[in-house]
């Protein structure tokens, strides 16, 4: 028998980290291969949603899941508005936003050429709208949209990430949601939507990111180049040999630019799943300057 190709889950996060564990545990108990988990959230300004954050790092160490036992790489998106990050939506441009920003997301994961499982469950109920509309648009007949059904009881047990796995008997289970695939069906429509809602927020910001690649030192330059290129500051370091902590000082140094650059707060972590979305789009016209030496 063939193997099935590698997968994506996609899932929004409020500050119940264990929405995504709970509906990966269930993607992979059915036998789906799993290769990426994509979550997408606010800001961490406030201390549920760092705290959930916390929690789903402590689940993946170096791009491996604990519970199932094999690799899978967690991937962090903070939405954003004109590289702002966003602490909610609170009115019609915000919402304009982050619909356009989810919906460049899902078209990035589609050129990756895997199929997607997209769990509306976690954080706003105006997210999983988002994600919904997004669905219809840009999701094929190889892809899936799921809703993760809980029991009253274990919802309680498991509040806050205080559970982050099931059992059977919990009754936790996902339940595909169905959903007209328009821009399957009809490709002027996608075609149409897309060009509908491109907006700047999604665009390519190459001036603020060759203002700070400019201000980087090598060495510098090249811690930033691999995380962009999926390392974790650990992987990094040993890559470079050099320890972690020269990698978190030259990862400093990135942030403190950064902060400047785009006007963010100066207590703002900015951490290193955020450097990754922030020049990821800018790093191929960084290069080759960006390449290691």
């Amino acid at each position: 028998m063939r193997d099935r190709p590698t997968s994506t889950m996609i899932a929004t996060l409020g500050g119940q980290p264990q929405v995504v564990t709970l509906a990966l545990d269930a993607l992979l108990e059915r036998g789906e291969p799993i290769g990426e988990v994509v979550i997408l959230h606010f800001a961490p300004r406030d201390s549920r949603t760092r705290q959930a954050l916390m929690r789903l790092d402590r689940e993946f160490p170096n791009d491996f899941y604990a519970h199932a036992q094999r690799s899978m790489r967690l991937r962090r998106v903070m939405l954003r508005d004109n590289d702002v990050p966003l602490d909610d939506i609170t009115d019609e441009r915000s919402a304009n936003v982050v619909r356009a920003q989810i919906a460049e997301i899902i078209r990035l994961e589609k050129l990756q050429n895997r199929p997607l499982h997209v769990v509306i469950a976690g954080g706003r109920r105006i997210l999983a709208l988002m994600l919904f509309l997004s669905a219809i648009v840009h999701l094929d007949y190889c892809d899936r949209l799921w809703h993760l059904y809980t029991p009253r009881a274990f919802l309680e047990e498991a509040r806050d990430g205080q559970r982050m796995h099931a059992c059977p008997e919990d009754g936790v289970r996902l339940i595909e949601v169905p959903f007209p695939r328009w821009g399957a069906d009809f490709l002027g429509f996608r075609q149409l939507a897309q060009a509908q809602f491109q907006q700047p927020v999604v665009a390519l910001n190459l001036e603020r990111c060759r203002q700070v690649w400019e201000r980087l030192t090598p060495a510098q330059r090249r811690a930033l180049y691999w995380i962009v290129r999926g390392d974790r500051p650990q992987q990094a370091a040993e890559r470079l040999n050099v320890t972690p902590k020269t990698v978190d000082s030259h990862l400093g140094a990135v942030r403190a630019v950064c902060r400047e650059v785009w006007e963010l707060p100066q207590d703002h972590p900015l951490f290193y799943h955020e450097l990754r979305e922030l020049f990821r789009p800018a790093m191929p016209f960084l290069a080759p300057a960006g390449a290691p030496e």
